[in-house]
């Protein structure tokens, strides 16, 4: 980062964190997105960075026995993520699910999502398995969508999206369906992030980084979507 302070740098990534923290299950699936593969793209620096950072400090080891809430049982699961116990991950998730069903608030949408995102590192890990694990990603990314809950200022499609196109990255069948699913969220998302500012708690976010966070992300994958010949 030469030319210019890292807090600099980081200052369209913190009003995004910002936001972020206003959804909790947003939150969660960009930390985890951005925990299992950050070994794997290390050079793609991303908006995932900033909240990242946040997730290290945290998460700071497993906890022995059953979580005793939503919040520590993704801890859990993040945890599990980080040392490639995808199943495990998966369990602590179900388990979590049963005990824990759909009431119509939307609240399990953060362990849907936290699912997905373990499926889709599961996937980049298992050659073999690969597709069939990324259409449970999906299928968990949709599950999400389907009892979310949109605030006025909102990134839950943002985030599906980043999720819909590693499915495409990782995709050796489907890569233009999952593409062509990660710029329809996108599209979706726009509505969400429109005006200067959202202020929820006493705190004010400038939604402009955030529309250009979105705006990059669907030029990046209009590009992949070029590129392997999608129609």
């Amino acid at each position: 980062m030469s030319g210019f302070g890292v807090n600099q740098a980081l200052a369209p990534y913190a009003a995004l964190s910002l936001l972020v923290t206003m959804s909790s299950s947003t939150a969660s699936v960009l930390d985890s997105h951005y925990k299992m593969q950050q070994q794997r793209r290390a050079a793609n620096f991303t908006i995932l960075a900033a909240v990242s950072i946040l997730a290290i400090i945290f998460h700071d080891g497993c906890r022995v026995g059953p979580p005793k809430g939503r919040s520590e049982m993704i801890t859990l699961m993040t945890e599990y993520g980080k040392q490639g116990q995808w199943d495990d991950a998966i369990r602590v998730a179900q388990e979590w699910l049963k005990s824990h069903p759909e009431d119509g608030s939307g609240a399990n949408g953060i362990v849907y999502e936290q699912i997905a995102m373990v499926y889709l590192g599961k996937a980049s890990k298992d050659a073999t398995h690969k597709d069939e694990l990324i259409k449970q990603a999906v299928t968990y990314f949709d599950k999400d969508l389907s009892v979310h809950h949109p605030k006025p200022a909102d990134i839950e499609f943002y985030s599906a999206g980043r999720g819909f196109e590693e499915a495409g990255d990782l995709s050796t069948a489907d890569s233009c369906l999952y593409y062509g699913r990660a710029l329809k969220a996108f599209a979706d998302e726009e509505p969400f992030i429109q005006g200067e500012t959202y202020t929820d708690s006493g705190a004010t976010i400038p939604l402009a980084p955030i529309r250009q966070e979105n705006e990059k992300s669907r030029e990046r994958v209009e590009a992949k979507f070029a590129k392997t010949g999608c129609k």
